[in-house]
């Protein structure tokens, strides 16, 4: 029975050698699947980070010439108000010719009154005479800022 049971024991531990052996070589394999896994989501993830980047930077080139545009369409449109009471074409608006405009313009709203208008000399900041383009988008642009502070 001693050599029974040293057998016994025996087969007993080659067996489980045997089965650890088996378990550790299937736990590297699924450990070595898991990394390589896991290199492989994390490259796919880097190379989204660099393509949402890259659009991101698009995008925000795209906003910034819109701007730009904007920005370039409303000079356009003031210097093109700008001109209109300039009827001699010397990109300078003369007393005479503000007055004229002012008249026009209040004739063809007749609901407003000139002190509604801003003066000749709300425009003319240098007092040469005569109102430049600066000159005019400078006064503009106080106006606006008046009449949003009214606003509130």
């Amino acid at each position: 029975m001693a050599v029974c049971g040293a057998g016994w024991f025996l087969g007993g531990r080659v067996h489980s050698s045997r089965a650890v052996k088996a378990l550790k070589k299937k736990h590297m394999k699924d450990q070595k699947t898991l990394y390589s896994q896991y290199y492989n989501d994390v490259y796919k993830l880097q190379q989204q980070n660099a393509e949402l980047a890259y659009v991101v930077e698009q995008y925000q080139e795209a906003l910034k010439k819109a701007e730009e545009d904007r920005e370039i369409e409303a000079i356009q449109r003031d210097y093109d108000e700008f001109k209109q009471p300039d009827l001699d074409g010397d990109d300078r608006i003369s007393r005479a010719e503000f007055n004229m405009y002012v008249k026009n313009y209040l004739s063809n709203y007749p609901g407003l009154s000139e002190k509604d208008y801003p003066k000749f000399e709300d425009f003319d900041h240098d007092g040469d005479g005569h109102i430049g383009f600066q000159e005019y988008a400078q006064q503009m642009a106080l106006t606006l800022q008046q009449a949003e502070k009214n606003k509130q």
